[in-house]
């Protein structure tokens, strides 16, 4: 049985490729030749010393060393013979006789070290607009800034009419009004810049502004701007936490 490669050949001690060549292993005998063409030269196995290195195959001819790479090192080392191969060709020598065993199998030996590549499709990467769906509602920082504008707002109007907006105790209540919707606004435009970021100051400035609508309900004691503030400062927490509820479940769901 003849066995046939490629490969180079180098003066052991000697930097580079070296020489290409050809390999034919046959009734046992080695036989180089050089790839352009002519017999480099030819030995019969049980005169060729062979070692197995991380570099190559050291062979031994006629007292010279050189040092032999091939394209193909388990099938070379199958056809010499070899017994004392290092731990790589040694595992590569395992996979051939497996697949002489089986030979319907086609496996590239040269890459049979690395994994296998996937063979699912590689899926697209998202849009931008899907990303932002994907991360809950779309648009949640501008909306909840928005809302946040109004509250601070009515806060404003409300520092007009302390005596009428006051917690119990007769102390006013735009600090906590304005403080809520500041909070609300600055989570709102980290949410803008990135979808998973300004939802916990969201929720924070929301429960802010509903314990400050439970100590001011039922405690305006005027009716005209006052009222309206309040009015507004309420529908703008409202309409926040509608907002957060929304972008939560649409986290849940699509997440």
């Amino acid at each position: 049985m003849s066995t046939q490669l490629s490969g180079s050949v180098r003066m052991a001690g000697e930097d580079g490729r070296g020489v290409e060549v050809l390999i034919e292993l046959e009734e046992e005998q080695l036989t180089l030749a050089a790839s352009g063409g002519g017999v480099i030269g030819r030995w019969p196995l049980s005169d060729v010393g062979v070692s197995s290195r991380p570099d190559g195959f050291h062979l031994r001819l006629e007292g010279e060393e050189i040092v032999l790479t091939t394209d193909d090192d388990a099938r070379f080392a199958f056809a010499i013979g070899m017994s004392a191969p290092t731990n790589r060709l040694a595992r590569q020598m395992a996979r051939l006789r497996d697949l002489e065993a089986q030979p319907e199998m086609v496996v590239d030996l040269t890459t049979a070290d690395l994994p296998l590549p996937p063979t699912d499709p590689e899926p697209e990467p998202p849009t931008r607009r899907s990303s932002r769906l994907a991360a809950g509602l779309p648009y949640l920082g501008p909306m909840v800034v928005v809302v946040a504008t109004f509250g601070f707002i009515a806060a404003i109007v409300a520092v007009g009419s302390a005596t009428a907006i006051t917690f119990p105790g007769g102390i006013p209540a735009w600090p906590a009004m304005a403080a809520s919707s500041l909070i609300m606004a600055a989570g709102g435009f980290a949410a803008y810049q990135n979808p998973n970021q300004g939802r916990l100051s969201i929720a924070g400035a929301i429960a802010l502004g509903l314990v400050t609508i439970l100590l001011t309900a039922g405690r305006l004691i005027e009716e005209g701007l006052a009222g309206e503030a309040l009015l507004v400062f309420t529908a703008s927490i409202v309409v926040a936490g509608v907002l957060l509820a929304a972008d939560t479940a649409g986290r849940n769901t699509l997440g």
